[in-house]
């Protein structure tokens, strides 16, 4: 019987090989990159980025909008291999590729928050057309993968949405706060509590500012962020 298992174990590894999820090279099993995507992954560093945007210093936003959370985190910036996996997870239904994420968002938190005890795990909800069209929602299934790494709670439907006036990547950078203001609601009480919030992809912070306020209006004590993916602003053209 082990001898049969084997041979199956065997054929299915030969008919569905474990492939690289940024560029499906064969890889060994249980491994999810291969060493050239991983080695060009465009990795954010701790040294170089303002500890409450979570942007490069010289890109730092705090000098023009004060941000309601604590601070801000992601492992990787929102271009390359990254934004390749990432669109894959986030559009194409690749959900397995949420694990990948949160097990390097977590080292961005244990890195740039550490000594912070937190209480809980929530994520940003999307609009209910929006979630039954897609099918689910990215920011929750990362945030699953993130709460059961750390071993903190996830709260579930923490906060709510009433839905955009526009999406936001099709909206102007400095339109993006005024899209999403008052857009998020809390459903529950996080009175005292440090909130982990998560989501996928941070562009100007509008999104995971406008839940931070939220989340204070539901008691909570601080209110940090960890996203998959930060962007960089992008450069004038000379």
């Amino acid at each position: 019987m082990l001898f049969i298992k084997r041979l199956i174990t065997a054929f299915l590894d030969a008919l569905f090989p474990n492939k690289c999820i940024g560029c499906d090279a064969i890889i060994p099993k249980g491994e999810s990159v291969c060493a050239f995507c991983l080695e060009n992954l465009s990795k954010t560093n701790f040294d170089t980025r303002c500890k409450v945007c979570g942007n490069l210093k010289k890109e730092c936003n705090c000098k023009y909008h004060i941000f309601h959370f604590t601070g801000a985190t992601a492992p990787f910036y929102n271009d390359g291999t990254a934004q390749k996996i990432m669109y894959a997870f986030k559009f194409n239904r690749k959900l397995h590729f949420a694990k990948f994420f949160a097990e390097r968002m977590v080292i961005s938190v244990k890195s740039d928050f550490y000594g912070t005890d937190f209480d809980c795990v929530v994520y940003v909800p999307m609009a209910l057309k929006k979630e039954l069209k897609r099918g689910y929602n990215q920011s929750r299934e990362l945030a699953k993968e993130v709460s059961k790494i750390l071993n903190i709670p996830l709260i579930e439907n923490a906060l709510g949405c009433n839905g955009k006036r526009f999406p936001q990547h099709k909206t102007k950078l400095k339109e993006r706060f005024a899209n999403v203001k008052g857009m998020y609601f809390p459903n529950v009480s996080l009175s005292g509590r440090n909130v982990l919030l998560v989501d996928d992809i941070k562009t100007t912070g509008a999104t995971l500012d406008e839940c931070a306020k939220a989340l204070f209006k539901a008691g909570a004590n601080d209110v940090y962020c960890v996203t998959g993916l930060i962007s960089k602003r992008k450069q004038k053209k000379r």
